[in-house]
């Protein structure tokens, strides 16, 4: 119940990232919302498909089901890859601002640590649950 419980935050901590701020550019210690991008603008439809997935998951890991058990780990595995083959090798990077001599920097928003923190509860609850399960 608990692990559910783990595996369901964690799906929605990763709706959660899909709008709010993942990458968010610096200039003059200031950061202009017009560079900023959500999860949403960054990987479109795929967190809410994965997070939708880990739903269904979710309703099998109540019922017992191994398969769905290893289904909301490989969810979980998926946003992971999927964040940080993408998202973090954006980290850091830098370049002109459009329509200004002004350079920005890269960094880390709020959505970019919700993404991971969801992508590794999905991960860990589905993967304990498939550890743990009693039948076969």
């Amino acid at each position: 119940m608990l692990l559910t419980a783990v595996g369901a935050i964690g799906v929605a901590v990763l709706l959660l990232a899909t709008v709010i701020p993942v990458l968010q550019v610096e200039a003059n210690a200031a950061i202009p919302d017009a560079f900023s991008r959500n999860g949403w603008e960054l990987h479109g439809p795929l967190l809410p498909l994965l997070a939708l997935a880990g739903v269904a998951a979710l309703l099998g890991c109540r019922r017992g089901r191994r398969g769905a058990m290893a289904a909301l780990a490989g969810c979980g595995l998926l946003a992971l890859l999927l964040v940080l083959l993408t998202d973090v090798q954006e980290i850091g990077s830098s370049g002109l601002l459009p329509g200004s001599f002004a350079e920005g920097f890269v960094v880390a928003g709020p959505g970019a640590y919700l993404e991971v923190l969801g992508a590794v509860l999905m991960l860990l609850a589905g993967g304990l649950l498939s550890l743990f399960a009693l039948d076969e």
